[in-house]
């Protein structure tokens, strides 16, 4: 039997649906797994939730509420889903206790890191010294095809992400404007921009429990499909306990 693989998505306040971006799904199949789709629901049903499913993808979205991390919001923050925050939290924190495998992904790595204590840059161009540019899109769309990689990031020699790819230099895309700041409890950096912003944070232990800043879904016809051979494989063991 396949791993089953829970992708959390985002819900559009307007229209008033729950929406993924395919290249999601096609990476946990194309990874040899099975996606389905998690949306938003009440935190009292997590723990049954995480009963039927083998590993959790956090996916990107919109900007996590501050208060969450004990910030006041500033002007330059974005669009927030309260709903979406507090079910990720739940997830997030009861599949760390479990060590249920997570691989985390762009708005996922901060989703990460504030369940585990953590705190985030709420605008990287208004709160970093030099930064370079993060944010290649605009209220019109991309400012270059999503599987384009935009910049490098340095990855420590030994960790989880230099075992998967077998190097410390890896180039990667971007489309965030916010990031990890101060690092969650039982988390560590593993991989940052040219600037100093964190681009990759792992669980201090054995357990599959990853995130990345970049958007690795977009770019599986790459040496970007091991990270998620990697985590369906270890969504395999898992179900095997």
């Amino acid at each position: 039997m396949k791993p089953v693989i829970g992708i959390t998505c985002s819900y559009d306040l307007t229209k008033g649906y729950f929406r993924i971006n395919k290249t999601y799904i096609n990476a946990i199949e194309k990874a040899g797994g099975i996606p389905i789709i998690l949306p938003s629901i009440s935190p009292a049903n997590v723990d049954k939730l995480l009963s039927i499913i083998d590993g959790i993808l956090l996916s990107g979205g919109v900007d996590v509420d501050p208060y969450l991390y004990g910030e006041k919001p500033i002007t330059t923050i974005g669009k927030i889903d309260p709903a979406r925050d507090l079910f990720e939290m739940a997830l997030t924190n009861s599949a760390i206790r479990r060590e249920i495998p997570i691989l985390a992904i762009c708005r996922g790595i901060q989703v990460l890191n504030v369940a585990a204590g953590g705190t985030l840059y709420q605008d990287i161009t208004t709160q970093i010294t030099n930064p370079i540019k993060h944010k290649w899109y605009t209220s019109e769309g991309l400012d270059v095809p999503p599987n384009y990689p935009t910049h490098i990031v340095k990855i420590k020699s030994g960790s989880r992400l230099h075992k998967i790819f077998g190097r410390e230099i890896l180039r990667v895309n971007s489309f965030h404007h916010q990031s990890v700041k101060d690092v969650g409890r039982r988390f560590v950096a593993t991989a940052w921009a040219e600037d100093g912003v964190i681009e990759a944070i792992e669980y201090i232990g054995e357990s599959f429990i990853l995130g990345v800043q970049w958007h690795p879904e977009w770019m599986i016809n790459s040496e970007m499909i091991k990270l998620f051979e990697e985590f369906v494989k270890a969504a395999a063991e898992h179900r095997k306990t």
